[in-house]
């Protein structure tokens, strides 16, 4: 019935994407939970993947980092004690404080790490910094699998082949390229190298061993719950039509 399900975290952040899907979102959902615990709509949210048994659930945010949430570690025990023993239990960041935070950040099955250049100027225009993290050490000190997660648009898509060559170097083992929700435009990526196969609508290449999909917000075959941060419980996977947000009448 639903493929994951997320909890989404709202407040000040340590990056300012100017893409950010958040910002698309109604004022009530963003206010701040970082230092809420428990969550608002956390027991409706536990009864709904138990219910369902939703394999995976995934702390993420939408105008704020999930690992800024001042209680990471103490929700991380509450889901393993509360959740059915097939939940598996994902962090999507941004990174910048996986290293500092790395204790918390091996307590999950799996993290995403949104990324979306290695060159500082870059990373800029996509996050608001210069101030790159360093995804290397992080895998390194990573005793899980990790993903990495690139936006692409008009400021890196000419960085495609030496990003996902410096991704293969670094020890990257899947890398996900994100179209903007929206976005029409269609980025050439890795042409050369073949389709593999298909997962939930969107096509997955192999380069040298490292699986690279190109992932289309609209063509994705997803569902999913999230928790948003004023405890409304949302059942769209692409967020900003989530029918639970709609005025009503």
């Amino acid at each position: 019935m639903y493929d994951f399900a997320n909890i989404l975290f709202a407040g000040p952040c340590n990056r300012a994407c100017p893409w950010c899907i958040g910002r698309l979102l109604p004022d009530r959902v963003n206010v701040s939970n970082l230092n809420e615990y428990p969550l608002r709509g956390l027991e409706g949210f536990v009864e709904t993947v138990n219910r369902w048994r939703i394999p995976q659930v995934t702390l993420t945010g939408t105008v704020s980092d999930p690992q800024l949430y001042a209680h990471e570690a103490r929700l991380l025990e509450l889901l393993r004690e509360r959740l059915h023993p097939c939940a598996r239990l994902a962090l999507h960041t941004n990174g910048v404080l996986a290293l500092r935070r790395i204790d918390i950040f091996n307590r999950y099955d799996r993290a995403c790490i949104s990324f979306p250049s290695f060159n500082p100027a870059t990373y800029a225009r996509l996050t608001g910094s210069t101030h790159v993290p360093d995804l290397a050490a992080i895998l390194r000190r990573a005793t899980i699998p990790v993903k990495v997660s690139a936006v692409i648009n008009e400021h890196n898509a000419g960085e495609v082949d030496e990003f996902v060559a410096r991704c293969h170097e670094a020890g990257v083992r899947r890398l996900v390229f994100r179209t903007l929700y929206g976005d029409e435009r269609r980025w050439s990526i890795l042409p050369a190298y073949p389709v593999v196969k298909w997962f939930k609508g969107n096509a997955v290449l192999d380069y040298h061993g490292m699986e690279v999909t190109r992932w289309d917000f609209d063509r994705a075959e997803c569902r999913s719950i999230n928790l948003f941060a004023d405890g409304t419980l949302g059942t769209s996977y692409l967020i900003t039509r989530t029918p639970e947000l709609r005025p009503a009448g």
